[in-house]
Formats: C-alpha cells, structure tokens, sequence
C-alpha cells in the first residue's frame, strides 16, 4: 500500500522529490510536460529504492539513507541561497 509519509534517511520523499525536480528544473530551464515526467520519474526512482532497503545489508542500507540525506541538505542550502540572494527591487 502507498505511504504518502515514506522517509528514507530522514527525509520526506514528497519533499526530497519536490526540491531536487524544482533544482534541475531551474538548472536547465524545464517547464510544462518535461517538468511534470521529471518529477514522476525522480518519484518512481527514489519510491524504489526506499522500497529496496530491506533487501540491503548494513551497513550499505545506512549508506543509502545518508546520501539521501545529504542531498536533501544540499538542495535546501542551495534553496536557501537562491532565495537569500534574489533581488526584490
């Protein structure tokens, strides 16, 4: 059964998702369909693998879960950088 909740190293795939398919979208200039194939495609890759650490041993299932992490910081520090350094003039 889907898990709208699914964490994988304490991240909200929802929201990993969401911000890595908004970063490559403003990396390359995205928008209409291609963003909207990017986003299932990034959901059904990471959906599969938060699925997939039960069949991985340790320590190579913490692994996964912290380079999942990690790109979840840095997309919010990336974020929080684009958004700290936008002109509202």
């Amino acid at each position: 059964m889907f898990d709208a909740n699914v964490l994988v190293g304490g991240v909200s795939l929802i929201a990993l998702v969401f911000g890595l398919t908004e970063f490559i979208k403003n990396l390359v200039g995205w928008d209409g369909k291609k963003v909207t194939a990017l986003a299932a495609s990034l959901g059904v890759v990471f959906y599969a693998i938060s699925e997939a650490l039960v069949y991985i041993p340790e320590p190579w299932d913490a692994v996964v879960g912290s380079i999942i992490g990690s790109i979840a910081f840095g997309l919010a520090a990336s974020g929080f950088y684009k958004y700290g350094t936008r002109n509202d003039s």
